[in-house]
């Protein structure tokens, strides 16, 4: 399936080899963690088992700590 994502300012397209694809496998595609990135689906952010689409809107942003 491939699935047309933004991330860091730039649109890109996933090609991931499954049926159903769900937040976690996006990220994984991108080689991140849930820890520090997440998926927003259609301006909400997603659980890592949530099912995507093509059609979403989708945007991984990276999560930014500070100490």
């Amino acid at each position: 399936m491939e699935i047309k994502i933004k991330y860091r300012g730039k649109e890109q397209i996933l090609k991931i080899n499954k049926e159903k694809v769900k937040a976690i496998d996006i990220l994984k595609a991108l080689g991140l963690s849930a820890e520090y990135a997440f998926v927003v689906k259609n301006g909400e952010l997603a659980q890592e088992d949530e099912q995507i689409n093509p059609e979403d809107d989708i945007k991984v942003i990276n999560a930014i700590s500070g100490g």
